[in-house]
């Protein structure tokens, strides 16, 4: 429901409700109204009575009449008519106004039939499933979407929420947890059998208040899901499989390059053997083959720690100490290629962070390497460490050329590099151990340099890819 409509209806219950409230006070003021009419109309009677009975005493003592008498009489006839007068006028008000009334009540009743009319075709015209129930998991409505997406072919209105075929149980229990903690309950999926088939559902249960926000029951909103995560499936099964032909095409180039230099060199050293005339000495193939095996080695070693998922050790760690071990190691080389390293210790205590720290040093360092690979000139080389909002956060920021736009979407891809040696293996390896650690890696690049920052809860979060 959009929420244009929703405030129209709104709008909508709170005149209807207004009325109510006037016409409730209405016949109160109206039969006050009748009773001093009646009064009034009593004592016009007693009046009545008392003329009656003055008359009479005049008629039977055949005596003269004085003229105070008859201004008394003239008196009590005013007053009589006076009276009367207004016993007329407050019936003849209180018959307008009951007119008024009953008519105002048609209008009041046409405004409510209006909202549930308009309610019902809000209802009635949504792709979503709503269905309302009260404390004891009564169903109070239920729109076409509901009986539709359950499966339902019997009026559920009045029924308790369980006779609602297969989807029932999981409704109640959801409904169950909504009234024990009085907030929402979200994205909670289950099956239910229609035309033989299993069908996923997709429920969000609300807590259903008054207007004084006292609860009512619940509110289940529910959409079939089954089609989308059929789609998302077959997405998720199409990107493996690229990433598979992305691997394939990648470890093939990887390994035809030594490959073809083993064979080479195994015709050269054949060649040599079998010809004693030859008195070259073997030894510098030899050392070619032994690089090139140890090279095919890398390789492999490097698609094998990318492919394998490896459960991590987690433990309280120093982000800090973390940096200061991947400096000792790295500092040799940024000395001899002019690269001055800082590490920025602010804020100078930083709470713990639940990871493996072998495997994140390993991460870090790879990014380490990669910036000073981009400053072979020398330049510099800064890492920072802050605890925001419940992360853990290390930026490592250098001041190379910058990444090449047309790798930048694939940069966390396996064998995607500019470097003509390495294995392209170490962004990718990167990205695998911060997404194993439930984390997330981002990156900012120019000719000024290029920054990358790592977020990593600093609690672990359940169901992380190999966390233990």
């Amino acid at each position: 429901m959009g929420r244009g409509g929703g405030e129209g209806l709104a709008i909508l219950r709170i005149k209807a409700s207004e009325a109510h409230t006037r016409i409730s006070l209405t016949p109160a003021i109206v039969l006050l109204m009748l009773v001093v009419a009646l009064a009034l109309s009593i004592a016009a009677v007693q009046q009545v009575f008392v003329e009656y009975r003055l008359l009479g005493t005049w008629v039977g003592g055949l005596r003269p009449v004085s003229v105070a008498e008859i201004k008394s009489l003239r008196q009590e006839i005013g007053t009589r008519i006076i009276v009367r007068a207004i016993a007329s006028a407050v019936l003849l008000f209180c018959t307008l106004t009951t007119l008024w009334l009953q008519q105002h009540q048609l209008d009041v009743r046409r405004a409510l039939h209006q909202v549930k009319l308009l309610a019902r075709d809000i209802l009635a015209s949504m792709d979503q499933g709503v269905i309302t129930i009260d404390l004891q998991n009564n169903v109070t409505s239920i729109n076409p979407a509901s009986t539709r997406i359950l499966g339902l072919e019997f009026e559920c209105v009045g029924r308790p929420l369980a006779s609602l075929s297969s989807g029932g149980p999981p409704l109640i229990a959801l409904a169950a947890q909504v009234a024990a903690r009085h907030t929402a309950v979200w994205d909670h999926d289950f099956d239910v059998e229609r035309e033989g088939r299993l069908r996923r559902i997709r429920a969000h249960v609300h807590v259903l208040k008054d207007s004084a926000g006292d609860a009512l029951g619940c509110v289940i909103l529910l959409r079939d899901v089954s089609d989308r995560i059929l789609m998302e499936d077959r997405v998720r099964r199409m990107e493996r499989f690229v990433s598979l032909g992305t691997l394939a095409s990648g470890l093939h180039h990887e390994i035809k390059n030594p490959l073809t230099a083993l064979s080479i060199h195994v015709q050269l050293l054949e060649k040599r053997l079998r010809d004693p005339t030859l008195k070259k000495p073997v030894d510098e193939l030899i050392d070619v083959l032994k690089s090139e095996v140890h090279r095919l080695n890398g390789v492999l070693e490097s698609f094998h720690d990318f492919a394998s998922l490896q459960h991590l050790i987690v433990q309280p760690t120093d982000a800090h100490e973390l940096l200061e071990e991947t400096l000792r190691l790295i500092g040799p080389q940024a000395a001899q290629q002019n690269v001055d390293v800082t590490l920025d210790r602010k804020p100078a205590k930083l709470p713990r962070t639940m990871m493996d720290a072998d495997k994140f040093k390993q991460a870090i360092l790879n990014l380490v390497i990669n910036s000073l690979e981009a400053m072979p000139e020398g330049g510099s080389l800064n890492l920072h460490a802050s605890a925001p909002d419940g992360e853990l956060l290390i930026r490592i920021a250098d001041t190379g050329p910058g990444i090449p736009p047309e790798i930048q979407q694939e940069l966390f891809k396996p064998y995607v590099s500019t470097k003509t040696r390495g294995t392209g293996m170490g962004l990718a390896l990167t990205e695998k151990v911060v997404s194993q650690h439930g984390g997330r890696i981002i990156f900012q690049t120019g000719p000024q340099g290029t920054t990358f920052s790592l977020f990593i809860p600093r609690e672990p979060i359940a169901g992380a890819n190999g966390a233990s």
